[in-house]
């Protein structure tokens, strides 16, 4: 099988969406009216003088229109994710590390442990997680396959997990399984909280992209109701998936979304569990803010 070719036009990382675009363009040499004709021929339809204004930067690309903007990356030959991440939010983006959620701070504390200046050097293009709920009602594990690009030289990822109040976080265990290895942990012993470095396999150059696969074992064994993800960049493609023991399903499910893992829902909305105890949630392009299911036991 033929690897697909890309290419990484000379643009600096800091390059606003609608100069990396025109220049990807005027490598390809394509017209605006073919570059139409071609999103049309995947049943993508946008105008040309949509694609006009997001050229010459009078526009850009809203959260709906992501299917756009991945599509224009392989029709331009640009790897995945380098045009996505250099959409302005919809929101303000974040003046400091992890703003979106409620222990930002102690976050931050333990980054600052590990290195700091590893934060936001990479964007998550997509995120598919499973995370297993064991028959003592306690999440047991988190497996998680992300795909990431890089937005500065970057050579190692970030993850963050929290555990349930009173947790031991010595019993909170990251672990890269391919693609990366567990590098520095830091941990909260108060809160719960972990915060640890999966080193890549290989030094990423802006616009490179990386597949990770990683676990975080927690072995605290307290009762569970709730899951949920951050996102503090927009447009990752979020798969979430809750496993429950056939032996201790729950009697009600819900997915929630917020702004802010402490502010007011934005989205509430039952989900159906499979026969299996599993449920799930896809989000094409995740906004800043947080992504979760909760669950009732009885």
């Amino acid at each position: 099988m033929t690897q697909a070719r890309t290419h990484v036009p000379d643009v600096g990382p800091e390059a606003p969406f609608a100069d990396a675009l025109r220049a990807a363009i005027a490598h390809r040499g394509l017209a605006l009216n073919r570059i139409q004709a071609r999103l049309a021929d995947r049943g993508l339809h946008v105008g040309v003088a949509t694609l006009s204004t997001w050229q010459n930067g009078s526009r850009h690309p809203r959260t709906g229109s992501l299917a756009v903007v991945t599509a224009l990356e392989e029709l331009l030959d640009l790897p995945a994710g380098w045009l996505a991440v250099r959409i302005p939010p919809a929101v303000e983006a974040p003046t400091r590390p992890y703003a979106v959620v409620a222990n930002a701070s102690t976050l931050t504390r333990l980054l600052d442990e590990v290195r700091r200046d590893a934060h936001g050097r990479l964007r998550s293009v997509t995120v598919v997680e499973e995370i297993v709920i064991g028959a003592d009602h306690s999440l047991t594990a988190k497996r998680v396959i992300q795909t990431m690009v890089a937005v500065r030289e970057a050579d190692r990822q970030i993850v963050v997990h929290q555990g349930e109040l009173g947790s031991d976080a010595a019993k909170i265990v990251p672990r890269g399984l391919t693609g990366c290895r567990t590098g520095r942990v830091a941990r909260d012993p108060d809160g719960g909280a972990v915060l640890g470095e999966l080193l890549l396999d290989r030094t990423l150059a802006v616009g490179d992209t990386a597949v990770v696969h990683y676990e975080i074992a927690d072995l605290n064994g307290f009762p569970s109701t709730q899951y949920f993800r951050f996102h503090e960049w927009a447009g990752t493609h979020h798969v979430l998936e809750i496993q429950f023991h056939r032996e201790a399903l729950p009697v009600r499910v819900t997915e929630f979304r917020r702004h802010h893992s402490g502010e007011p829902d934005v989205l509430r909305r039952e989900l159906m569990m499979t026969p299996d105890g599993r449920v799930h949630v896809v989000v094409p392009a995740a906004s800043p803010g947080v992504i979760g299911i909760d669950w009732e036991w009885d």
